[in-house]
């Protein structure tokens, strides 16, 4: 995946805004955004941070008047000069009413880091004691190369060609992300279709008992294969190639091989992984693309989606990460869930939010350290859970969310108490989804029915032990 981080001035709230909604725009491009607040962990070094900006391939650049005056903007700018090929790096978003192409304008901000250096000139030199004054010094020297640089730096961004604000905002940044990550040619759906298709296509050629089989099964259904029986798969309905096709086959193989023999175990996982990626096929890509439009600010995959079932929840987060659902049935449960869905624990009666935040913290922490359990968290404990979520999201070695039932009354189903969580855990998922309101996420005639297939699927080696 490709990456690139954001420089801009973060106490602004117009600028927080602005960036929330780019890095929805790179999620939908497969872009990922590295910027201060899923990046920077409680007690992190926000210095080593400005300094991997200073470094990185592509740099975003929010540039307003706050940008230019601010002391951690300008040393993050210096440090993007002092790595070179600058005209390259940096993507340069200019807010508007942001003036820095004329002379006149650049001058007033030379202006400002005189005035700066010279106030902290005039505060040191009224220390009665001079000594243990190096990082006030430091400081002082780095303002004083501010201003030494602002000439230069400002008329390199002034002749950079840059769009307007609202163009940028209009065409969902795509000229700016198109020089970062240029989108590939063909439909997006055909190009996921087509990996689909090549996923499946592996695994039946590492399990010829598997294709052989499901050949088998086409030709009872009176369909006679292709040389491409992964195209062939993925070109019958969803519903009529797992009941029909993937089912049978996998129901007899199984029956005919020793359940205490690698044979029988290799067989499974491979059936499983063929309905893992099949299932997304069932999927609407349109989907998506609402659901991030309508995505919470902190847009770390917090968007609303239209399904009835766990399962649907499953199959929609793993189709917008692009990887297989890893779908499991619980004991005592009809449904069938995402195996690392995290569930939300149960409340007492008059909890309030803080303790409610605090178990469901203890939950996810579970989840995620099932051998070290915790009765509270501490500040480091969830430095840990954070970068332990982040890095399991960003190599796909796991996919934990939260799903959240948006039609529910309760309070604590509402946004605002999820962003709570997400201040406190921003790599954490929270998927809320509704029943009804909207388009369906999946494009089958009846979830309920699909689920229940995929469900009968899953128990299958349960039901033939039973019987043996």
């Amino acid at each position: 995946m490709v990456s690139v981080y954001v420089s801009y001035a973060w106490k602004e709230e117009e600028q927080n805004r602005l960036v929330d909604k780019l890095e929805q725009a790179c999620n939908a491009r497969g872009i990922e955004l590295l910027r201060d607040r899923n990046k920077i962990g409680y007690g992190d070094s926000i210095r080593q941070f400005m300094d991997q900006i200073g470094a990185s391939r592509h740099v975003v650049l929010v540039l307003s008047e706050a940008y230019f005056k601010s002391e951690y903007c300008m040393y993050e700018l210096c440090r993007i000069h002092d790595h070179g090929d600058v005209r390259k790096r940096v993507k340069p978003l200019v807010l508007t009413g942001t003036s820095f192409h004329k002379p006149i304008d650049r001058g007033r901000y030379l202006k400002h880091w005189e005035t700066e250096t010279a106030n902290l000139e005039k505060e040191l030199d009224g220390l009665t004691d001079p000594k243990y004054t190096l990082k006030l010094r430091q400081a002082l020297d780095g303002y004083a190369d501010f201003r030494r640089r602002m000439d230069e730096l400002l008329y390199m961004l002034a002749d950079i060609n840059s769009l307007r604000e609202d163009v940028h905002l209009d065409s969902d940044f795509a000229a700016l992300l198109d020089r970062i990550a240029p989108q590939l040619t063909g439909k997006p759906d055909d190009l996921f279709r087509a990996r689909i298709t090549d996923e499946i296509r592996g695994i039946l050629a590492a399990n010829a008992r598997l294709s052989n089989a499901l050949r088998a099964a086409l030709r009872e259904a009176g369909r006679e294969p292709s040389s491409d029986l992964s195209t062939d798969l993925c070109a019958e309905d969803l519903e009529r190639a797992l009941e029909d096709l993937l089912f049978p086959a996998t129901r007899s193989l199984l029956a005919a091989l020793d359940s205490r023999q690698p044979e029988f175990a290799d067989t499974w996982e491979a059936a499983k992984s063929v309905l893992a990626w099949l299932a997304l096929l069932a999927v609407d890509s349109a989907c998506l693309g609402q659901a991030e439009r309508s995505a919470l600010a902190t847009g770390r995959l917090g968007f609303e989606i239209v399904v009835e079932t766990p399962l649907g929840v499953e199959l929609v987060s793993s189709r917008y990460r692009q990887i297989a659902p890893r779908l499991r049935v619980p004991k005592g449960n009809s449904d069938v869930v995402g195996k690392e869905l995290i569930p939300e624990p149960s409340y007492e009666t008059g909890w309030g939010e803080d303790a409610a935040l605090a178990a469901l913290l203890l939950e996810i922490w579970a989840h995620v350290f099932p051998e070290e359990l915790r009765s509270a968290l501490s500040a480091h404990d969830l430095r840990k859970l954070n970068s332990a979520l982040r890095i399991r999201d960003k190599q796909k070695t796991h996919h934990h969310y939260i799903p959240v039932p948006a039609e529910q009354a309760s309070r604590l189903c509402r946004p605002d108490f999820y962003r709570k969580l997400l201040d406190k855990l921003p790599a954490i998922k929270v998927i809320f989804f509704r029943s009804s309101g909207g388009p369906p996420a999946l494009l089958v005639s009846d979830e309920i029915d699909l689920m229940m297939i995929i469900r009968e699927f899953l128990t299958i080696p349960d039901n033939l032990a039973q019987r043996r």
